[in-house]
C-alpha cells in the first residue's frame, strides 16, 4: 500500500525537477488516468498535484531558477 508519505516524496521530486510547471505535469497525469477510467490512480495524482502546488507556492519553495 502506498502511504501519504510516498505521495509527498513524489510531489517533492516533481517540484524539484519541474518547479511550478510540475503542477501542470501532475494535472496531465491525473487527467490521463481519469480518461482511462482508472479512478484510484486519478485520485492519487490529484493528491500529488495539490502537494506539488503547495511545495511550489511557498516563498522558500522549490521553484526552478530562471
Amino acid at each position: 500500500m502506498v502511504s501519504e508519505e510516498d505521495f509527498w516524496r513524489t510531489a517533492f521530486i516533481i517540484a524539484e525537477q519541474y518547479g511550478p510547471e510540475g503542477v501542470a505535469f501532475a494535472a496531465r497525469m491525473a487527467e490521463s488516468f481519469e480518461i482511462g477510467g482508472k479512478m484510484e490512480e486519478h485520485r492519487v495524482w490529484v493528491s500529488i498535484m495539490t502537494k506539488v502546488e503547495t511545495l511550489t507556492a511557498e516563498p522558500s519553495g522549490l521553484a526552478r531558477p530562471s
